[in-house]
């Protein structure tokens, strides 16, 4: 059985904006991409920028965000959300918490 969501702590916070007005993302919360999600996903000329948007669309967090994650956690989401592919499901030990 795999895990149909999980909470990825991220590896090095992401900070929008400055000041007060500063909004600080710990975490990126996923779940099954929708056929809608993929579909908007689909349209970016990069698999990476597929990837991002995929992200952001299910995370619900901005986009800008998405793109200063670091590279270790694009890739463990990354690899959760290829795992409702046609290829599998996502082990344990595919680094998700």
């Amino acid at each position: 059985m795999f895990d149909e969501e999980i909470t990825i702590t991220l590896a090095k916070p992401v900070v929008i904006g400055k000041g007060e007005a500063a909004v600080t993302y710990e975490e990126l919360r996923l779940r099954e991409p929708t056929a809608g999600e993929m579909e908007k996903a689909s349209r970016a000329d990069t698999s990476v920028g597929a990837a991002i948007t995929l992200i952001h669309l299910i995370a619900g967090i901005p986009r800008g965000a998405v793109e200063k994650i670091c590279k270790r956690d694009l890739v463990t989401a990354n690899n959760f959300l290829e795992g409702f592919s046609d290829s599998g499901q996502p082990t344990a030990g595919d680094g998700q918490s």
